[in-house]
């Protein structure tokens, strides 16, 4: 693999050519029909869901219904990873269940069978190495800014336990003493299933496809989050997590390891960046470390310049100086013969404000139906667009869930009003429902030509 291959962040440029530093794609949702209230002795033996060919998979569930007591257990078939949901678990990884490795996991409800229902709607897929192989060519042949500082990629394993990759944007978490954590803006502007923090991540196959962590070491983001993304320099976001489906223990407690806020850095200092970046066969994503001088720091623009190696997917990396987290880094700008990658310091006066919301012991309340003045839908050419429009931008950073065919979209507000947009919809009818918060509006149809 090019090993100088940059991707970009959802199409966005920030800033006179450089580029924000996501990992490209690496999974497509396939559509996956089946319903255990149709399939009753199936569904009480357990339901095997199988892609032949997939490195791993990943459930959206389109309904389930629990009896008192009862949970799902999902099992991966290849490793044995498995992951415990109850109702409160299902509903804090949005209907969806953790990533698992291979091609085909079990689905079983534990407890009342009978009484309990889940059905399965899609199936986030990974990319096979081929899949990903001509993705990443693609992201590397439509620019030519590289990461790596200087003629050779010097970044090697790492094993600090501070530092996450955040799926499925491809991007790099800091969990600091707080309990709360550190990433790029841009790593959170999508929308998407409930967005997951991997600790403890294996090698990826020789191929370049990732490898999980077993469900004990994901977390999913809850709504206590605060994002901005507008140039280099203003770049950076904020979250809390659940604790974990399995262990019941937060991140803090099962890492045992954060990270604190330093001293202003100064140029000539050496930088440090921890990430989960691109890089070929069994490095593809896993955490790897590089170190290089500071070349600028511009203190009006809170913006960070240094010489160290970076690639996609090291989006969100916090940048060290003497062990203290200084700067977030966001963006790509190093070449083979100069240039710098760059961050946003952590004395950006917004950053910190949202830090503090979101890390207190009140943390922000998110938005309610009296934050929404419009609830919207159209598609046009097979696009389907929702539009949440708040009164003001007070709850930017956070988001809405939407709905749409009993399927959960986790959607951030940005400049007052989440959009959600679905391409490759079929013709013909479709539900859209706002369902977080609840009950603000009736179910909507929207057709689609």
């Amino acid at each position: 693999m090019h090993r100088h291959l940059l991707a970009l962040a959802a199409g966005l440029v920030l800033g006179a050519s450089a580029l924000a530093q996501t990992a490209s794609d690496e999974f497509v949702l396939r559509d996956y029909a089946f319903d255990s209230a149709t399939a009753r002795s199936e569904a009480a033996a357990g339901h095997v869901v199988r892609l032949e060919g997939a490195p791993w998979v990943r459930l959206l569930f389109k309904q389930v219904e629990l009896a008192p007591g009862a949970k799902l257990r999902i099992t991966s078939l290849q490793d044995g990873a498995v992951q415990h949901l109850d109702a409160a678990s299902l509903r804090q990884w949005q209907w969806s269940s953790a990533y698992f490795n291979g091609s085909a996991v079990k689905v079983e409800v534990l407890g009342n069978a009978k009484g309990s229902r889940f059905a399965i709607g899609k199936v986030m897929v990974g990319k096979t190495g081929a899949e990903l192989a001509a993705a990443r060519a693609e992201a590397a042949r439509q620019n030519d800014t590289e990461s790596q500082c200087g003629t050779t990629d010097d970044r090697v394993p790492s094993i600090v336990r501070y530092s996450a990759r955040l799926m499925s944007v491809g991007c790099t978490a800091n969990l600091m003493n707080t309990g709360c954590f550190t990433t790029a803006g841009h790593c959170m502007t999508s929308a998407s299933s409930a967005k997951v923090v991997e600790f403890n991540v294996p090698p990826s196959q020789a191929n370049g496809n990732v490898v999980h962590p077993a469900p004990k070491d994901q977390y999913t983001l809850t709504n206590n989050r605060k994002f901005v993304q507008t140039v280099i320099g203003n770049d950076w976001g904020a979250f809390t997590t659940n604790p974990n489906s399995e262990t019941g223990l937060t991140a803090l407690q099962a890492q045992g390891a954060s990270l604190t806020f330093g001293p202003s850095p100064a140029v000539g200092d050496t930088a440090q960046i921890d990430g989960y970046g691109v890089d070929s066969g069994t490095a593809n994503q896993t955490l790897q470390v590089n170190s290089g001088p500071i070349t600028e720091v511009n203190a009006a623009a809170t913006r960070l310049r240094y010489r160290a190696d970076t690639e996609g997917g090291n989006s969100g990396s916090a940048v060290l100086v003497n062990g203290q987290m200084v700067a977030i880094h966001t963006n790509a700008g190093c070449t083979r013969t100069g240039g710098a990658n760059q961050g946003t310091l952590i004395s950006n006066a917004a950053f910190q404000t949202a830090y503090e919301e979101v890390c207190g012991s009140e943390p922000p309340a998110g938005p309610t139906c009296a934050d929404i003045t419009k609830f919207g839908r159209s598609c046009k050419a097979g696009t389907l667009k929702v539009r949440v429009v708040m009164n003001d931008a007070s709850h930017d950073g956070q988001s809405v869930m939407i709905n749409v065919d009993g399927l959960l979209h986790d959607t951030p507000i940005v400049n007052g009003r989440a959009v959600l947009t679905l391409a490759d919809q079929t013709a013909g009818a479709h539900t859209v429902t706002l369902a977080e918060p609840a009950e603000c509006y009736p179910a909507r149809t929207v057709t689609c030509d």
